[in-house]
Parts: structure tokens; sequence; C-alpha cells
């Protein structure tokens, strides 16, 4: 059984072990697929968990922006604005965007952000006192700035993955025509 299957580890524990992306061009092609593939799971699972984070920084900072300019609109009447907007958050990689995210990962995502929004009473911002608004805002900065450093590391590693299984096809075109 290779490691990528080991049903007794998390996969985030397996893709950021040290050695997990070391010498791709010593594994066996089917390796290499499975641990990209691991790679593009846990990217998709980290996305999905910064959008949520995401959309909850939007909902506080836009609570903290209306207290300092006197706005008395309350949140919920201004929910929609807050989330509609066409901001990008990030650049894009170019990619179509995938939606097989398992509804065990969404759930787990949306409890990761909960147990965090618990902390600081989030289900009602606007009862929030100024510091306490402040601290949800860093609360979840923190955390999301943990999950973009972690997806970052995970695209690396996807790309390094799907490198090797590219080059292996070049090399293996190049032989063919020889």
């Amino acid at each position: 059984m290779s490691e990528t299957q080991n049903p007794g580890r998390r996969r985030i524990d397996r893709i950021m072990r040290e050695d997990f992306g070391a010498n791709p061009q010593d594994l066996s092609l089917e390796e290499v697929r499975s641990r990209r593939d691991d790679c593009l799971a846990e990217r998709e699972y980290l996305s999905y968990l910064r959008r949520l984070f995401h959309g909850r920084l939007e909902i506080l900072r836009a609570e903290q922006k209306a207290r300092a300019e006197g706005v008395e609109v309350p949140l919920v009447d201004r929910l929609a604005s807050i989330l509609g907007s066409d901001t990008p958050i990030g650049p894009s990689r170019g990619e179509a965007l995938r939606l097989g995210l398992p509804e065990e990962e969404m759930n787990n995502a949306r409890r990761r952000v909960e147990k965090i929004l618990d902390s600081v009473a989030f289900s009602d911002p606007s009862v929030l006192d100024d510091d306490k608004l402040v601290a949800a805002i860093e609360a979840l900065e923190a955390e999301e700035h943990e999950v973009s450093a972690t997806r970052r590391r995970v695209l690396d590693l996807h790309d390094l993955f799907q490198e090797e299984i590219k080059r292996r096809y070049r090399d293996q075109l190049a032989a063919a025509e020889q």
C-alpha cells in the first residue's frame, strides 16, 4: 500500500511532510499521479476554507467601516452588498474552477471556521464592542494567513508533480520519435 493510501493519517499531514515532494523522478508514475491528486484535493479544501474566512472577514470589516462612518443601517440589511462584491480576492492561476469537494470536507471546513467564530461571538457582529470586533478580525486574518501559506505549499507541490508527469510524457514522446 502506498503512503497516500494510508487511511490512518490526514491528507494534509502527508502532504506537509518534508519528504513528500522529494525526488519525484524516483517515484512510480502511479505514485506521482496519486500525490498530485492529493495536492489537488487538498487545494480544493483549502480554497473553500479560505472563501469561508474571506466572507466572514468581509462582514466584520464592513461592520467596522460602518461604525467608523456612522452608518446606522442594520448589518442584515447590508449583507447583500457586503458579500456581493465583484472584486477578486487574489490572483488567478488561470485554471477552471473545480466543484468536486466532498460534503464531509465542506462540513469540516465550516466547523473549523465556526470554532474560531464561536470564540469571538460572530453570530451578530453588531453587538461586539470595538475591541472585540478588532480581535475577531485579527483572529480570522491570522487563520486565513495560515491557510493561505499552507495552500501555497500545496500548490507548489501540485505543480511539482504535474511537471514531473509532463516531463515523463515528453521523454516518452521523444523516445518514441527516435
